[in-house]
């Protein structure tokens, strides 16, 4: 397990959260768990409740949409950030490809932050809009 330093490192390179300022960052390092998946193993299934973001820091997934893949993703990518914003059903199924680390962040912890830096969803908003504008087929969260 890395440390709160390690954790906002990543945390930065990602686009919701990379102009944020060293204390919402280290807010969030200090929420986020880490969890190791196994080849195969389900990391998100389609039809679930969507209650949290995962990043990407060790391996690869698959994610899918129905019978069709959509994409692979690999370290520093990420998804269910619209998990964050509302709990709606997953509308992907994410795979682990290889073994794979993320790190999590739930929905209540990101709230409580969200409160506290109203700019943060904006950002947010930008990556869901520019997602929804490369797959246009997925409506929700993956």
């Amino acid at each position: 397990m890395a440390d709160v330093a390690t954790y906002v490192e990543r945390l930065k390179n990602v686009p919701i959260f990379h102009k944020l300022p060293a204390k919402e960052l280290e807010y969030i390092a200090r929420s986020v768990k880490e969890r190791g998946y196994e080849p195969g193993t389900v990391i998100v299934k389609e039809g679930d409740p969507g209650v949290g973001f995962f990043l990407i820091t060790d391996g690869h997934v698959e994610v899918w949409h129905r019978d069709h893949k959509i994409r692979d993703m690999g370290p520093g990518e990420f998804f269910g950030e619209m998990a964050l914003m509302e709990e709606r059903p997953r509308s992907a199924t994410v795979k682990a490809r290889t073994r794979t680390t993320c790190l999590q962040l739930v929905r209540w912890d990101f709230r409580a932050m969200l409160k506290e830096n109203p700019d943060l969803a904006i950002q947010m908003l930008e990556v869901v809009v520019q997602r929804l504008r490369e797959h246009p087929g997925v409506q929700e969260d993956e």
